[in-house]
């Protein structure tokens, strides 16, 4: 619905230069009162789980992009550690992999419990633990217990070094494979409520990045440790092909092109007012420094809505 136009339908074939512009218009060419989507079957799909480092990376990584169908990297702050998760079909011969876990979960969990337990001592001493208590901290997930680390003091950059060593121990522990509907595996369990900015820039060619996205990663983690945020984990990077879509971040020409998709993110664990205003104004601080130590020379464009076509 558009105000000199009135009602107009747009599809590749009907109007295709008005489609493409609108599908990444978020708005702003008129109200879309209806949508029709073309859908694909759910795919079973098999996440592998690796800790690595960014060397390493940079050695694996064409690899990586060119050999998986999905890829992301997470990264941990004021530390070496990158969670490199893939994501391909299941083999319609082999089948999924067979793998035992040399962890258990709360294996896994373990150093973020003590860290939790240790963390309340010292934060909130007239809390007596008791292990009427341990139940309670044994069912919380991972993400769980990084909310409530965190919401202990938040803008301390020392106690979030200490949350993002624990987060680290964490995936240390995590690697292996799971299988289930593409619906599942895609999806992220991101914590509570947060700050995000996101921003896509130009990575190369599938055959050839340019090993610019991991440029950007280097100099965001020199940047935050120059200016000490308190910036918790993870650095979420993700890839994309190029969209036909000029309105879009990652408007290309060139069909082999390329984009990195990278989150920066602030967590607000805290109900209490004043903790969240300081925590909001620490991030656009944060966001800011983003964007005037890297955006231009990258040519990074900041997009919450990362959409794939």
């Amino acid at each position: 619905v558009t105000p000199a136009k009135g009602t107009i339908e747009v599809s590749k074939e009907k109007d295709p230069e008005l489609f493409y512009l609108a599908r990444c218009g978020l708005g702003g060419l008129g109200v879309v009162a209806e949508v029709t989507l073309q859908c694909v079957d759910r795919q079973e799909l098999v996440e592998h789980t690796t800790v690595s480092t960014i060397q390493e990376i940079k050695k694996n990584h064409k690899k990586f992009l060119s050999e998986n169908k999905h890829v992301k990297y997470l990264y941990i702050p004021y530390t070496d550690t990158v969670v490199v998760v893939t994501c391909n079909p299941v083999s319609k011969w082999k089948g999924p992999p067979k793998f035992k876990p040399k962890y258990t979960a709360d294996e896994a969990l373990q150093h973020v419990r003590q860290l939790y337990q240790e963390s309340l001592q010292k934060y909130r001493p007239d809390v007596k633990f008791s292990n009427e208590d341990e139940p309670d901290i044994n069912e919380l997930s991972f993400t769980e217990l990084r909310d409530k680390l965190l919401a202990l003091d938040p803008l301390n950059k020392d106690h979030v070094i200490k949350v993002n060593q624990a987060e680290a121990e964490f995936w240390k522990k995590s690697e292996g494979y799971r299988v289930g509907w593409s619906d599942e595996i895609l999806g992220f369990d991101c914590g509570g409520q947060q700050w995000v900015s996101e921003t896509c820039y130009p990575a190369g060619t599938l055959s050839k990045p340019s090993m610019k996205d991991i440029e950007y990663i280097e100099e965001l983690k020199q940047l935050i440790e120059k200016e000490h945020i308190p910036a918790p984990a993870p650095i979420e990077q993700r890839w994309t092909a190029r969209s036909k879509s000029p309105m879009s971040p990652a408007s290309s020409p060139a069909e082999d092109d390329i984009f990195s998709w990278v989150g920066i993110i602030m967590y607000l664990p805290t109900s209490d007012a004043r903790q969240r205003k300081e925590i909001t104004e620490e991030f656009f601080h944060y966001r800011r420094l983003t964007q005037e130590w890297l955006w231009d020379r990258y040519s990074a464009y900041e997009h919450w809505a990362r959409l794939r076509f």
